[in-house]
């Protein structure tokens, strides 16, 4: 039983270590988020649509400020070091192009019959400027469809990108 145990604990710390992340960052070479001592974040508000929550992106705020405070920075609203956070959606049109008229199982009269439909693509970047030299030093996107395990609105979901965030800085 011990054996099982040890093979299912190592089989579980190898699919969490291959989870692959779903953020990109970039930043300038010379950044480093240590050399500061206090931030602001400010919601760009003029991208955002009807559709959106505006309770969930304040949500994701309240995390990104507590992990960024946890970090050793103070929130100061007179910092010229701003998180600017972004957030917009994309429809897009996908199609499954079902093309069985020489399958051997399955016989078509129409031959190109297409199953298309919208899919709703969500985008949040997070830019890091310094407003004193008018110059962003660092920036993370992000995207996930509508209703994915990794969409904002879910709490964990949004606790891992904070968190992911977060290491992007180390």
């Amino acid at each position: 039983m011990k054996k099982i145990t040890t093979l299912f604990g190592l089989i579980f710390l190898i699919g969490c270590s291959t989870t692959q992340s779903n953020i990109t960052t970039d930043s300038v070479d010379t950044f480093n988020l240590s050399n500061y001592n206090d931030f602001n974040i400010k919601i760009n508000k003029s991208n955002i649509g009807a559709e959106v929550n505006p309770i969930v992106i304040e949500r994701f705020k309240e995390n990104l400020k507590t992990a960024i405070e946890e970090r050793g920075l103070s929130f100061n609203e007179k910092s010229n070091i701003i998180f600017d956070i972004n957030f917009s959606t994309k429809e897009k049109i996908e199609s499954n192009r079902m093309n069985h008229y020489y399958s051997r199982y399955y016989y078509d009269y129409w031959m190109y019959r297409d199953d298309v439909y919208n899919v709703t693509q969500n985008f949040l970047r997070i830019n890091l400027r310094d407003s004193e030299q008018d110059k962003t030093l660092w920036t993370v996107v992000t995207v996930w469809r509508d209703g994915s395990s990794r969409s904002i609105s879910n709490d964990d979901a949004s606790n891992i990108l904070v968190d992911e965030i977060m290491l992007s800085f180390l």
